[in-house]
């Protein structure tokens, strides 16, 4: 039997598809949070399975010690990155918890927002080519 993906028009077996996927795996999304001025600066990006696997654990982790309650905070400071897609704050500073604790909350709910854009459907639809209209 051979392993074939079906879609509307289209028919890929296993090799055809993973190659035609591949053009994509390994780009790094990075997307600026907007809206946000004058606390321009800010970028999310978008996760493999793997990161968001551990973004996902490390999130349990935050709320499960939860005393400070600012798991929230810890949370945010995972999902900022730099232009280059490294992290920019770091969960278990304690200096930089502070720092974003005490950003306007406009912020904070600007980063989440694109976070999850990014990460979902229209996170995929920013991978794929301009459509002429």
């Amino acid at each position: 039997m051979t392993n074939t993906v079906n879609t509307p028009n289209t028919q890929y077996t296993k090799e055809d598809y993973k190659r035609k996927a591949s053009q994509y795996l390994g780009k790094q999304l990075i997307y600026p949070v907007e809206g946000i001025a004058p606390f321009d600066g800010l970028y999310v990006k978008m996760l493999t399975v793997s990161e968001m696997t551990d973004f996902a654990a490390r999130c349990d982790e935050f709320n499960e010690n939860n005393e400070d309650s600012l798991a929230g905070i810890r949370e945010k400071a995972l999902m900022i990155v730099d232009s280059t897609g490294k992290p920019m704050f770091d969960p278990d500073d304690p200096e930089d918890v502070e720092f974003l604790r005490d950003m306007p909350a406009q912020v904070l709910m600007g980063v989440r927002d694109a976070f999850l854009s990014i990460n979902s459907e229209d996170g995929l639809k920013k991978l794929q080519p301009a459509k002429n209209s």
